[in-house]
């Protein structure tokens, strides 16, 4: 998506406007199931959902302290699935030592600068319509960018995705003068001026700006990759291909097809798989909501067959039936589409960004945007992958709620990554990462390794429901190994300190617990001895973890 320095944000307008370009209608119709379960069962089934629906266990129900400004009920007899630790990954240029350092573990290499990549070059790069379909070299201006992406993943031991390139044009050079419109007076058109695949815009000669770029290539190129022992975990073909005549309309002026992404992702997976016979594959590395459900990019012959993501997958599942499978993972991302994917923080949106949470998981939130309906992302996924090619994992390859190095966006950060724990996300990766000491930094810490030595918010969910989550939420998680019940508890309220009443069921525990906390006030994260027979003291915008020896 959008880099630091041109953020996309997509608003009605905009998306409106792509919908009409790939030939969907304006608003798509999305169905709203009642939800079961904030937290899965043993089985995978869904577990309790509300208070009173938490069942009994031989170590009594979970009664939380009185006199607590909200209660947190958790019922650790019927574990879930393991959070997976590859929930914990970002987009960045961080140092190994800054990757430890927050415990996180897989890094991606993606976004738009992907698509258009010169591998053959290495350090050159278009900016497409983020910037006036320009060349550039994003500040690398030798060797090759993506080996010391992947030296650095290697040294701090974490994994690697990559998206390849397979629009079939790179840029030529890192000329920064170089660009596909120029305007004639030693400048270059801007995007707003160019136009999409579904208007009458000027049209680019693709070679002023670029070079052919072919399957063969590409696949030599990852060849010498795993030739020289890098690590290639997750390959995934380019980058949003459902915007390829917006994004890259310079060199892609006609609006892609449902067949086109098909083909184009079948034509470069099969080179990519024959030189890298152990990376997993990823696809198809879609935008946006309306994509995913909706009619874009539409169908070659301006039919209204199934929405696109049922239609690819059911495809990727015959072709795999036949053939050597060549989809592995379900590639999506996710931008909230209410107006928060900003740096703003005035009350309105601040209070908007954590409600915006809800999209990723609650049957009865109304999105607060053009779509004005249910969402429950991650669970509909699941069932489009499920109804389609079961068993296949998901990894939401880019996301963001924005304001990350703000309190409020570090809340939000530190909610959804305990939804994608709790809602059985096997990846993810933010776009791009919040800087070093930042609030946003601190949220990936309390989840990635809160006590600086490499512990985790891990082990196998457990149902936690809380009395008022628009305050206080929380998440639980049952590690057996560690011995430990871990409980993360987010105050979302910026200016009021509040308690929370923990009582646990299912597991018998220590009534003490090992707190660590960070809160703005703090410089780093602090660990203190709480007793939760009492209300647990919770800072204004703080992240909390309670360690809770199991007895």
């Amino acid at each position: 998506m959008g880099r630091r320095a041109t953020i996309r944000c997509l608003g009605l307008a905009t998306l409106a406007a792509l919908a009409a370009a790939c030939g969907g209608s304006d608003t798509p119709t999305f169905d709203s199931r009642p939800a079961t379960s904030s937290a899965p069962g043993a089985d995978g089934s869904a577990g309790p959902a509300r208070p009173e629906d938490t069942s009994s266990s031989s170590v009594g129900t979970p009664t939380p302290p009185a006199d607590s400004d909200v209660e947190v009920r958790i019922d650790a007899s019927a574990p879930g699935a393991a959070i997976s630790p590859l929930i914990l990954g970002v987009s960045s240029t961080l140092t190994a030592a800054e990757l430890q350092d927050a415990g996180l573990t897989l890094n991606s290499w993606g976004g738009n600068p992907a698509t258009r990549f010169n591998y053959m070059n290495g350090h050159a790069w278009n900016h497409g319509s983020d910037y006036e379909f320009r060349n550039t070299n994003y500040g690398v201006t030798s060797g090759d960018a993506l080996r010391i992406t992947l030296d650095t993943n290697a040294e701090a031991g974490v994994m690697s995705r990559v998206a390849v390139p397979t629009l079939g044009w790179v840029a030529k050079n890192d000329d920064t003068d170089v660009c596909s419109f120029p305007n004639g007076d030693g400048g270059c058109l801007p995007a707003s001026e160019v136009g999409t695949c579904s208007g009458d815009g000027p049209v680019a000669d693709p070679t002023t700006a670029n070079v052919p770029s072919t399957p063969e290539g590409v696949a030599e190129y990852v060849r010498g990759l795993v030739a020289d022992g890098y690590d290639l975990d997750i390959i995934a073909m380019d980058n949003e291909p459902d915007l390829w005549g917006v994004t890259h309309y310079d060199v892609h002026p006609r609006c892609p097809t449902y067949e086109e992404v098909l083909d184009t992702y079948l034509t470069y997976a099969s080179a990519v798989r024959a030189v890298a016979p152990d990376a997993k594959l990823a696809g198809p590395v879609m935008c946006c909501w309306y994509d995913y459900w909706g009619t874009a990019p539409g169908p070659a012959d301006d039919s209204e067959p199934e929405d696109f993501l049922t239609w690819f997958l059911t495809k990727m599942k015959e072709h795999d039936q036949t053939g050597e499978r060549l989809l592995d993972y379900v590639d999506v991302h996710y931008y909230p589409q209410s107006d928060v994917f900003n740096d703003e923080i005035d009350e309105s949106t601040s209070a908007r960004r954590l409600r915006s949470t809800q999209s990723l998981w609650d049957p009865d939130y109304v999105d607060e945007s053009w779509i004005g309906q249910t969402i429950r992302f991650i669970p509909r996924m699941r069932e489009t992958i499920e109804a389609t090619y079961p068993g296949t994992p998901m990894i939401i390859s880019e996301w963001s709620f924005g304001a990350e190095e703000t309190v409020n966006g570090a809340d939000a950060i530190a909610e959804v990554l305990g939804i994608y724990g709790r809602e059985g996300v096997d990846a993810a990766a933010y776009w791009r990462h919040p800087d070093v000491g930042t609030p946003g930094w601190f949220a990936f810490k309390m989840h990635g390794n809160y006590d600086s030595q490499g512990s985790r918010f891990g082990g196998s969910v457990v149902s936690t429901i809380t009395s008022a989550s628009d305050r206080v939420n929380a998440f639980g998680a049952l590690d057996t190994d560690a011995g430990l019940l871990r409980v993360m508890l987010i105050n979302k309220s910026a200016d009021t300190a509040l308690t929370a009443g923990v009582g646990v069921a299912g597991v018998s525990t220590t009534s003490s617990a090992t707190a660590y906390s960070w809160s703005p006030d703090d410089a780093a994260i602090v660990s203190s001895t709480v007793d939760i027979t009492a209300p647990v003291a919770l800072a204004p915008s703080s992240i909390t973890v309670l360690e809770l020896q199991l007895a």
